[in-house]
């Protein structure tokens, strides 16, 4: 009788199996996910990086975009080297306790810099602009934005307002630019 039911159980499972499979194989995509290659690749081109691109965007919008990533990449660059410089003086044995305090305070300056320049881009981003970065320095903050977002003074506005709420900078000291 338990020999009867395990074969019964088995067979159902493996009935329902074959239909998932048979119904996956079924509705499928076929041709969707095929990415057309080049016809003609040599032997030398074998094993070299392509890059490929689900979705193919305006080439402005790409040079926009990828100035700001530069800009953006430079910016971590030297973050990472003052960030670094501050650890390095916060562990020198060395250095008097003025000069250690010194270096923890320009280096809880600096984090809360980063944190804000992240909160501010956020907050732009969400009004509906497609990218932005934020620069601090001291008490100047300047705002790039894709020119392709059309900045128009209520687009202008609408920044500095969120620069304004977030870090207390007056609207002089505010610089929005467009990048081409």
């Amino acid at each position: 009788m338990k020999n009867g039911k395990r074969h019964l159980i088995l067979a159902g499972l493996v009935l329902a199996l074959g239909t998932a499979v048979y119904l996956n194989w079924q509705f499928a995509p076929t041709e969707s996910y095929v990415v057309p290659t080049r016809s003609d690749v040599s032997r030398s081109d074998l094993g070299k990086a392509e890059f490929v691109s689900a979705e193919l965007k305006a080439n402005a919008a790409s040079k926009q975009n990828g100035a700001l990533a530069e800009s953006r990449l430079n910016r971590q660059t030297a973050r990472d080297k003052v960030l670094d410089e501050l650890e390095k003086q916060l562990k020198d044995t060395t250095a008097d306790s003025t000069a250690r305090a010194q270096a923890l305070e320009a280096r809880t300056q600096h984090v809360k810099a980063i944190q804000l320049e992240n909160t501010t881009e956020t907050l732009i981003k969400a009004k509906g602009f497609s990218d932005c970065l934020v620069l601090i320095n001291g008490d100047k903050v300047s705002v790039l934005i894709p020119e392709s977002d059309g900045l128009t003074s209520e687009k202008v506005s609408v920044i500095t307002e969120i620069i304004m709420s977030q870090t207390g900078t007056d609207i002089s000291d505010i610089i929005v630019t467009p990048v081409k």
